[in-house]
């Protein structure tokens, strides 16, 4: 019997190991040397034959981290989404992704490079990138949460669905640190200014934290809960989910390497779906990212939490930013800021004080951030 390392081992490498023809049909451009990849890495555009390039060259990307060429093929075509495929394998684990996303400059080195690549070969003119929808399996990841470090990557990413491939560390601190990107990503995607959606099987893992307890940690941090729905399809027994906004999680049963699999070969289901939510709303995701007021805040994480928590806020100009707390029945308890702030992504941090140093009693409180002469607010929950 082999043990929880030894099959996810086998698993991370089951998409090189499982060959298919595949039945995507349409132009490929490999960039694999334009892009210096290494021994067993490879990078390839995907155009299908049903593609159709829009009048004004803004077409819609998937990027797709960790499978083999045709299986990533595979489940765009199946999903029939207007779309343009990159897909990008670099080894059969997640430090691969780590390593190579760690600089900063790959993402958007690969993004010109794709818009190079498309206009060379003629596909259609003056092509650009309008949506970006972000996919992945296993072990890509690690890639994701490296490019969600660039704030400018992370407002350009308008959906992220991952196919049972989210680990972090099981230490705490380090948990925070390298899940904190995906639990904003999620809170967006509740508040439906991003798309997050999420299959996980039950294979269990000894040192980290498995697919499920990653999607338990999403679903505690953005204030929302997993609700028991017995099902049957493609990918095998569904026994729960979580929905909020245009945040989905689906939680499967299954510990074999067939069962992994299954949700990669059900991508093409999620890639109908994100494409979906992004066009099902009168005002774009896109345009609703920006909003008007020129500043954005975020949910804050851990929520709900004990006794310290951080608010995440990004202006997009310099601006006068007062950050406060209040209770329940609207009395302010504690002004975090107060003062200048330059463009960008701030967070700020909070331990459960009021403006006196005392600790203020569990329970509801809520944040605000009034900028110019607008004003955005939160709730928290802090349990002692």
């Amino acid at each position: 019997m082999k043990t929880p390392q030894i099959l996810l081992c086998f698993l991370l490498l089951c998409p090189l190991l499982v060959f298919s023809q595949g039945v995507g049909v349409g132009t490929r451009i490999d960039l694999t040397q334009k892009l210096q990849l290494g021994s067993g890495q490879f990078a390839q555009v995907f155009i299908p034959d049903y593609f159709t390039p829009p009048a004004n060259g803004e077409f819609t990307l998937v990027f797709h981290l960790h499978s083999a060429s045709w299986a990533a093929e595979d489940e765009v075509y199946k999903s029939h989404t207007n779309a343009v495929l990159f897909n990008i394998h670099l080894g059969s684990f997640s430090s691969s992704y780590q390593t190579y996303f760690s600089n900063q400059a790959k993402f958007q080195g690969i993004l010109d490079t794709i818009i190079s690549a498309l206009d060379s070969a003629g596909i259609f003119q003056d092509p650009s990138i309008g949506s970006l929808i972000v996919t992945s399996f296993s072990a890509g990841y690690a890639g994701v949460r490296e490019i969600f470090k660039t704030p400018a990557y992370y407002d350009r990413m308008d959906a992220l669905t991952l196919a049972d491939g989210l680990h972090c560390s099981s230490d705490p601190p380090t948990m925070q640190l390298q899940m904190q990107d995906f639990v904003r990503f999620a809170a967006d995607a509740r508040d439906q200014d991003k798309v997050f959606l999420l299959t996980h099987s039950s294979i269990t893992t000894v040192g980290y934290e498995n697919t499920t307890q990653t999607a338990d940690y999403l679903i505690s941090h953005i204030g929302t809960t997993r609700i028991l729905f017995n099902a049957t399809d493609s990918i095998g027994q569904q026994y729960s989910r979580a929905d909020t906004g245009f945040f989905h999680v689906r939680g499967y049963f299954g510990t074999t390497a067939s069962d992994h699999l299954k949700h990669l070969y059900n991508m093409h289901v999620m890639l109908r779906g994100a494409d979906s939510l992004l066009r099902s709303v009168s005002v774009p995701v896109k345009e609703r990212q920006t909003k008007p007021e020129g500043f954005r805040l975020f949910q804050n994480y851990p929520n709900p939490f004990n006794p310290e928590t951080t608010i995440p806020f990004q202006l997009h100009s310099r601006s006068h930013v007062n950050l406060a707390l209040y209770d329940i029945v609207g009395r302010r308890i504690r002004v975090l800021l107060d003062e200048e702030a330059a463009p960008g992504i701030h967070e700020v941090g909070w331990n459960g004080t009021n403006d006196a140093g005392a600790l203020v009693s569990s329970g509801t409180y809520f944040y605000s951030l009034h900028v110019g002469s607008t004003t955005q607010m939160r709730p928290m929950m802090l349990l002692r």
